[in-house]
């Protein structure tokens, strides 16, 4: 479900810079997601912290050439201290990092993802609440040496574990640079484990659109395949009309080899906040509902009328009872969804509010997935998935939304978008009912992945005790259809 269009972007500032201020407290690196100058892109080059230029500027005169020899002596001792100083420290952090590589899996034992919580009536579109704090919050390894020294990422994460989450709440998401630990899948396990988050099945994972990069680990890969690396993933909650993860948190691996991926993360309660009142009112009066894919029956037309309406019935009720369990998304099927094709058969979900509450929080958010699943953007973005998997958002009544209020909704969401160049290493923790996520195209090879999560705390975890999704189309479409398609 994604959708594609080109837009490179050139950063040539660091992430301190970028970011604007930045300040050193209780051993977190706070920078303002509202960089100096309007540039709000981050990117994944070293952040130039304050305590790597300090540490670089100690002995300015090492550089050069010192005459005499106990000056040279001196220089020489200099250097040889602080690199067995460095070599020390860096074994230590590794050693103390090290995620165990044995840990017994948790793919197998996952629950399902949790239902949808629903609050959305009776918003006062006039008088939204202030957006305080917004995404991301920026802790930056580079710029707490302090807080990191002699002991292990893995100890600080458990250590900060409360505070962690606290901020992320207050913020939508955070974005955690340069750090070792995170750099595969044991590590990036070992993270969120000492967060005491709980991982939970992908929203769709029946569906098999998106396949394990390591099960043991309850590692899914993030949208790396080749066939779709020249779609925009537009914004949206992981999220259906159904399920909804509470928590996500994207790592990378390796970025694409070849230039562009950056990540795209946009704040729910600052998207409503900046949008005109009278498109906001109207959208959420009527509400929406999200068309998931097509099917195109024409041979219906060939058919006698009598014979073709009872084809038509008997067609929606075998595809949905085909289509339902596997995607498990409370779909309808309708023919003529778009207008566009009286053969057309659409699998649609239920109606919904494209405002909702925050479960905890109760601040009012843009929980909607328009930027992404709109056909009329779609159609003005490079794309090629077929027909078959091509969406789109109606009002609640099937009614098409006007292309002036989805071109404002447009507008207002990439106006809000932060795009984050990742790093090896680099994690992306989002509240997944606050914050909405995407990506940029890329050229070459790109390895990131997810992983959701149902609740934060060993006493929240859900117990699995049978009914939980199988594996099955998880795999057989990830093995035999996803990998070879050819949507080009």
């Amino acid at each position: 479900m994604t959708s594609s269009q080109a837009k490179p972007v050139v950063l040539a500032t660091a992430v301190a810079a970028a970011a604007g201020a930045t300040v050193l407290t209780s051993a977190f690196v706070i920078s303002t997601s509202r960089p100096a100058g309007g540039d709000r892109h981050l990117r994944g080059a070293s952040s130039g912290s304050s305590a790597a230029a300090q540490t670089a500027s100690s002995f300015p005169g090492e550089s050069l050439i010192v005459a005499g020899g106990l000056a040279m002596g001196a220089a020489s001792m200099r250097r040889a201290v602080r690199r067995r100083g460095a070599t020390a420290r860096k074994q230590a952090a590794q050693t103390m990092a090290a995620p165990v590589k044995d840990k017994e899996g948790i793919g197998d034992s996952m629950p399902d993802c949790p239902k949808t919580i629903w609050n959305g009536e009776g918003i006062d579109i006039d008088n939204l609440p202030e957006v305080k704090e917004t995404c991301p919050l920026i802790i930056d390894a580079l710029e707490m040496k302090a807080a990191l020294e002699g002991q292990g990422e893995n100890q600080y994460f458990a250590a900060e574990s409360k505070r962690i989450m606290e901020e992320l709440q207050k913020h939508g998401a955070i974005l955690f640079r340069n750090f070792d630990l995170m750099k595969d899948s044991a590590g990036f396990r070992t993270f969120f484990e000492q967060l005491e988050l709980n991982p939970c099945l992908d929203p769709i994972h029946t569906s098999g659109l998106r396949a394990f990069e390591e099960k043991k680990d309850a590692v899914y890969e993030a949208v790396n395949k080749p066939a779709l690396a020249g779609h925009v993933v537009g914004l949206h909650n992981e999220s259906t009309t159904v399920k909804t993860a509470v928590y996500g948190a994207f790592a990378c691996f390796k970025p694409a080899t070849e230039g562009g991926g950056e990540f795209m993360l946009a704040d729910g309660a600052k998207i409503i906040a900046d949008m005109d009142k009278d498109v906001l009112k109207r959208i959420y009066e009527r509400k929406v509902r999200i068309s998931v894919s097509n099917l195109d029956l024409n041979f219906l037309g060939a058919l006698p009328e009598g014979v073709r309406d009872w084809a038509q019935s008997g067609l929606k009720d075998v595809i949905l009872q085909a289509v339902e369990p596997k995607f498990q998304m409370d779909l309808e099927m309708v023919f003529n969804a778009d207008r566009s094709n009286p053969y057309r058969l659409s699998a649609v979900e239920q109606e919904e509010s494209p405002i909702n509450r925050h479960p905890v929080t109760g601040q009012p958010v843009w929980f909607c997935n328009l930027h992404n699943h709109s056909r009329y953007l779609r159609d003005r973005r490079p794309c090629t998935v077929p027909e078959v998997g091509m969406t789109d958002v109606f009002y609640g009544d099937l009614d098409r939304i006007p292309p002036d209020d989805v071109r404002h909704i447009n507008e207002v969401c990439e106006r809000n978008i932060v795009e984050i160049m990742m790093k090896p290493g680099d994690v992306i923790l989002i509240d997944n009912y606050r914050c909405l996520h995407g990506r940029r195209i890329f050229s070459g090879e790109r390895k990131h992945v997810v992983t959701w999560f149902e609740s934060c705390g060993k006493e929240k975890r859900q117990k699995v005790e049978g009914g939980k999704p199988d594996d099955f189309m998880n795999e057989l479409i990830n093995k035999t259809l996803v990998d070879t398609a050819d949507f080009k």
